[in-house]
């Protein structure tokens, strides 16, 4: 239910030069307004403006190649594949003139003074008072969010809470603690005004139960970082736990669960079900979308395109000898599969590393990894080319033990990726070919399909698709990991058997399967540790962009990423925990650089 479909997104300039109003009308507000003061804040329209402008920017991050590279690469988790960047990956090009760095920093500093504006100027609005306190409580949250990002980023940044509409070539970083405290403050007002998700309401807008679950995630990351801290950390802790779990004992009120099935998560369609907490909306509207669509005119949207639905493909139209690991078989290199809609464009950035591959290492008990990665691709040959299909290319077939093989189209696997290792015997059974872990490479390997798009107008299209920016099952990880640093394994293991027990469930299997694979998963108090933890998000979280942040947070990025990422290890350094203040939007700008100092090691 993509009820996004007619959200229109405005632009706020960081001097207020120019404002778009959004509406819910068939025709896009385009009017330009140059000069506006502080005075359009105190109207319905500026209000509404300002914080449609703010929900806009999580465009610029989620869903674009560089912020993701940012948030995936160079971890435990992730390694480059066949192509890409390699900036993020391999640690030689993050350099305070680094673009996407840039982005991240501009692109939370521009929302952050329009909401400054909304709340400086909001409450004295002629508005309804119920509808001011709403909206108020949004713009706390959105201020908050950005804050959040931009504190686990850089470290200490400049703190911002009033509006500025004049240029200054003066600026401070605040410390750390301080930024905390103003991000609590706002979240936790945030919470108090923000009502409960409604049936039918978009999740690409605040709400108490999004507030509630940032809010325990931001006193988790401020518990671990001795510089922002209160005192050993217990305290942040403590909240971050008692958080959590409010969240999670009250859930029914909030208006959310988990998800029976883990695969429906991110079931197309399902964007905003019931474990969705916060998304990042997208226009569908093709006539005004900010992505460019191969079958339209509308313009191409740069940075703002969600491009996650290709990110993560494998290269599975390349040729391939569909007899490899058959003694005695002829060998026939064609290719197996075209690019089609349905198994996307192999744009192959990312791939798993061993590690994950690892981590999902119970597959007959937990269901996670079936969830989050495509096994097989189903023969679509022979082909003809249309908006759904790349070529037009003929089937092929192949000769074993002197009996020919045709796949059938829609109806056979051409490529089987079981996640394991396999006999000559079955190789010999199955009509194409098997990809074994030994065999993956950069190009071969399992696609990740939590974002992947199967309504697109094209095969090549970028999606539009909501993104789930934060759900219910990582608050179950937050409370289990405050609880683990508060010393309370027991309370820990429970808020993981919450979730093990979900992925014990497959709709393929009997109850009494079901059952059994629940009783397998179940983990105990003297498993729980910070590895356990991490290891646990993995089989969760994969490809949802938190694990940069889960790292940094953990003070476990340097260690993971020698131990597990090959492209990484050579060359991350202890720095790597901060990314560079930029040089050109930034330190290049400043009267004051000597004031200003630039993050150690950049």
């Amino acid at each position: 239910m993509k009820i996004h479909k007619n959200i229109r997104f405005g632009w706020i300039a960081l001097a207020i030069v120019a404002i778009t109003p959004m509406s819910c009308k068939k025709q896009l507000d385009s009017e330009y307004r140059s000069n506006l003061g502080p005075e359009y804040f105190l109207t319905a329209d500026g209000l509404q403006a300002g914080l449609n402008a703010s929900y806009a920017t999580t465009r610029y991050f989620w869903g674009s190649e560089g912020f993701t590279s940012s948030q995936v690469a160079g971890t435990d988790e992730v390694i480059r594949g066949g192509d890409g960047g390699l900036d993020f990956h391999n640690y030689t090009n993050i350099t305070p003139q680094n673009g996407t760095i840039q982005g991240v920093w501009d692109n939370s500093f521009v929302p952050i003074n329009n909401l400054n504006g909304v709340l400086e100027f909001g409450p004295q609005a002629n508005v309804d008072a119920a509808k001011k306190n709403q909206l108020l409580g949004e713009a706390k949250f959105l201020r908050g969010f950005y804050y959040f990002l931009l504190v686990q980023t850089f470290g200490d940044v400049p703190l911002k809470l009033s509006y500025n509409n004049k240029p200054s070539t003066e600026d401070l970083r605040a410390p750390k603690k301080e930024v905390y405290n103003a991000i609590i403050k706002d979240l936790t007002e945030a919470a108090s005004q923000l009502g409960n998700i409604q049936a039918g309401q978009s999740k690409g807008r605040a709400s108490k139960a999004a507030a509630l679950h940032l809010l325990a995630k931001v006193y988790l990351t401020k518990g671990w970082d001795p510089a922002a801290r209160d005192g050993d950390g217990s305290s942040d802790f403590t909240k971050a736990y008692d958080t959590a779990i409010g969240l999670i004992n009250a859930k029914g009120t909030y208006g959310v669960d988990l998800e029976s099935n883990f695969a429906d998560i991110f079931k197309e369609g399902n964007e905003y079900g019931k474990e969705s907490l916060f998304v990042a909306d997208r226009n569908t509207d093709p006539t005004y979308s900010e992505s460019g669509y191969n079958n339209t005119t509308a313009p191409a949207g740069g940075n703002k395109e969600n491009r996650l639905n290709c990110y993560w493909v494998s290269f599975y139209t390349l040729t391939r000898n569909v007899n490899e690991g058959i003694p005695g078989a002829p060998a026939v290199t064609t290719q197996m599969v075209a690019r089609d809609q349905v198994n996307g464009r192999p744009y192959r950035r990312f791939r798993p590393t061993p590690y994950t591959y690892a981590t999902f290492g119970n597959r007959d008990n937990d269901a996670r990894y079936d969830g989050t990665f495509q096994k097989a691709w189903i023969m679509n040959l022979p082909s003809t080319q249309d908006n759904n299909i790349q070529t037009t290319t003929p089937a092929f077939t192949t000769t074993r033990n002197g009996i020919a093989v045709v796949p059938v189209k829609g109806v056979d696997t051409a490529i089987y990726m079981p996640g394991r290792e396999v006999s000559v015997a079955e190789r010999q059974k199955f009509k194409g070919v098997i990809v074994a872990p030994s065999q993956y490479d950069t190009e071969w390997f399992p696609t990740m399909t939590k974002h992947m798009d199967k309504t697109k107008l094209h095969y090549n299209d970028a999606s539009d698709r909501p993104i789930i920016l934060m759900r219910l099952g990582e608050t179950y990880l937050i409370a289990a990991e405050a609880a683990f640093k508060l010393n309370r394994t027991g309370e820990a293991a429970t808020m993981i058997n919450a979730l093990r027990t979900r992925a014990g469930f497959r709709a393929t299997n009997t109850a009494t399967q079901n059952s059994a694979a629940v009783a397998a998963n179940q983990a105990s108090a003297a498993d729980v540790s910070l590895n356990f933890l991490l290891e646990e998000r993995t089989r969760e979280l994969f490809g949802e962009m938190n694990r940069w942040f889960d790292l940094t947070r953990t003070q476990t990025l340097i260690a993971r990423a020698k131990l597990y990422n090959e492209m990484a290890a050579p060359n991350i350094k202890d720095f790597h925990v901060l990314r560079p203040i930029p040089s050109a939007s930034q330190l290049d700008l400043l009267t004051n650089r000597d004031q200003f100092p630039q993050n150690p090691g950049y």
